[in-house]
């Protein structure tokens, strides 16, 4: 199909409703961490949700590429079969893993992690041991449905499940102060309700098959080796931000505390860009390259300077003070957060972007080699943070600082396979030296 210009508001369009996903999504945490905030010993348990939550999260993670699977494979009706049953396979293999956390509360030993924090979150843990199934068969469906072109109705599921979870969480806080139980309850319900709302509109929806495609995987072997690569980009990226928490535990549990709101802040905008990933996949077949590049850009300034302004004016730090409980010794640390986090959206927009167009060339290697580098300068940069015993602002900077180099790998991969204008411009802008790719002969070059 030949190249179009393609309107910024054509673009916005879809992107409106695919963003609006995933941030009610991310919005769940910080509403449980407004009502945590308002119980007794609400520092502990800010902590222990911090903790309980990044491990549900990095079981989680090897399931998070099964919505840009399914949009990849939406077109092709065994290859959503066999992604099906794969789906099934690694969830339920997560479930055990998450149980076993959950079972062993001993494991703070080897942390050096207050026993009765760990005891907490691993009480957490083990009762969102359904989370990665029902998320697992929620990506599954939204990917179909990213694909058929019905954006809204993803938009739709986000927000009946942010309704529900919000008000099971203000409803749990009035008959219980068990933090870890108020966690919970709110955080499945929210989930649950959504998967059905999403399983109940695919049924509806009729997916348009393409047999001239190219071929995708048609055993469990290929399948695992097409997704594994993706699977390990997000593995090394949650493994890491499990192990921040778990560091920043080892300096205090009000330090901790800190992070766990500030940071559900932060992922809760800067989950607004993660979509220009799929909505790469979708339009490059006919938006030009340049376009999706620049659209990219400036959703990712956006959401930068959304962060910037709750950080830095008078409105923000009214709003901050509310959501901290009114603690003053959790509000400088959150605003800290926040102020160098600023820039971290706009790195995450570049992130996806790249991230996109390496999966429309099937270099899914190249996503999880730059992510485990990156990740591996992550935890370095962290461990050396808890030596030094800094504050959680100094370990948002290292975050930042990782971040900043997985885009420029994958910006560095694409350099000598994509022969255009924006390629060009945008390394510069980076001021990135190509690099010759051991895997160049794997992958497909796209042409304007």
């Amino acid at each position: 199909m030949s190249k179009v210009n393609g309107s910024s508001c054509y673009l916005l369009k879809q992107f409106i409703p695919m963003a609006t996903s995933d941030i009610v999504m991310a919005l769940g945490d910080p509403i449980i961490i407004f009502v945590l905030a308002s119980l007794p010993n609400s520092t502990h348990y800010l902590a222990a949700f911090a903790l309980g939550k990044s491990i549900a999260v990095f079981f989680e993670s090897p399931i998070i590429p099964i919505l840009p699977t399914a949009n990849a494979m939406a077109h092709q009706a065994k290859a959503r079969n066999l992604l099906f049953q794969f789906t099934l396979i690694l969830s339920i293999s997560l479930m055990i893993g998450m149980i076993l956390i959950g079972c062993f509360p001993a494991l703070s030993v080897f942390f050096q992690v207050d026993s009765t924090l760990w005891q907490t979150a691993s009480l957490l843990v083990l009762l969102l041991c359904p989370w990665p199934l029902v998320i697992s068969l929620r990506r599954y469906w939204q990917g179909q449905i990213i694909r058929a072109g019905f954006t809204h109705i993803i938009a739709k599921g986000s927000l009946l499940r942010c309704f529900l979870l919000t008000i099971t969480a203000f409803t749990m806080a009035f008959f219980t102060d068990q933090g870890a139980w108020i966690a919970a309850a709110a955080l499945l319900t929210g989930a649950v309700s959504e998967l059905l709302f999403i399983r109940n509109k695919i049924n509806k929806i009729t997916l348009q098959e393409d047999h001239n495609a190219s071929p995708l995987p048609d055993n469990l072997m290929a399948m695992s080796r097409y997704y594994w690569p993706l699977a390990q980009s997000m593995i090394s990226l949650w493994g890491a931000r499990l192990l921040l928490p778990l560091l920043i535990a080892m300096t205090s549990t009000l330090n901790v505390a800190i992070w766990a709101a500030g940071w559900a802040l932060v992922i809760s905008i800067s989950n607004g860009v993660r979509m220009l990933q799929q909505l790469v996949i979708r339009n490059i077949s006919h938006i030009k390259k340049t376009t999706l590049c620049l659209f990219s850009i400036s959703i990712g300034c956006s959401f930068s300077l959304l962060l910037f302004v709750l950080a830095t004016t008078p409105w923000g730090h009214k709003f901050l003070l509310y959501y901290a409980g009114s603690q003053n010794k959790l509000l400088i640390g959150i605003q800290d957060i926040l102020l160098v986090c600023s820039l971290l959206p706009l790195l995450m927009s570049l992130q996806n972007f790249f991230q996109g167009l390496h999966m429309v060339q099937s270099s899914t290697v190249i996503i999880g080699r730059s992510a485990l580098i990156a990740n591996l300068t992550l935890m370095a940069g962290a461990f050396f943070m808890m030596y030094l015993n800094a504050a959680p602002a100094w370990f948002a900077i290292i975050v930042c600082l990782a971040t900043l180099l997985e885009v420029s790998l994958l910006a560095y991969q694409l350099k000598n396979n994509i022969n255009d204008g924006y390629t060009t411009s945008l390394v510069r802008l980076l001021r990135i030296i190509p690099l010759k790719t051991t895997t160049r002969t794997n992958i497909k070059t796209i042409n304007n």
